[in-house]
């Protein structure tokens, strides 16, 4: 059994192999059989949208600017690290 992805590559179930739409590979070439003997491929299950937390970590700033901030006691540089963290989870609330 086969699933179809978006990117025009064949996903073979048994073993989770990605499969290229190219005709010289023997895979895809048993993948043409097997369609030829009257199968049909199911679609690839979607890609499901991140979650808030996924969505934080990307734009959370990194985190060696607080402690840059808290070595050099720098204590305008620790709170403009909170703030933009605190931006973005306003931005990404919690589910």
């Amino acid at each position: 059994m086969y699933k179809l992805t978006t990117n025009d590559s064949i996903i073979r179930i048994k073993d989770k192999a990605s499969i290229p739409a190219d005709p010289a590979n023997s895979d895809y070439a048993e993948y043409l059989e097997w369609v030829a003997d009257g199968n049909t491929a199911t679609a690839a299950d979607a890609i499901p949208d991140p979650t808030y937390q996924e969505n934080r970590v990307a734009e959370y700033p990194p985190v060696a600017d607080y402690l840059d901030g808290i070595a050099k006691a720098d204590d305008l540089q620790v709170q403009k690290y909170i703030d933009d963290c605190l931006v973005v989870k306003a931005k990404y609330p919690k589910e």
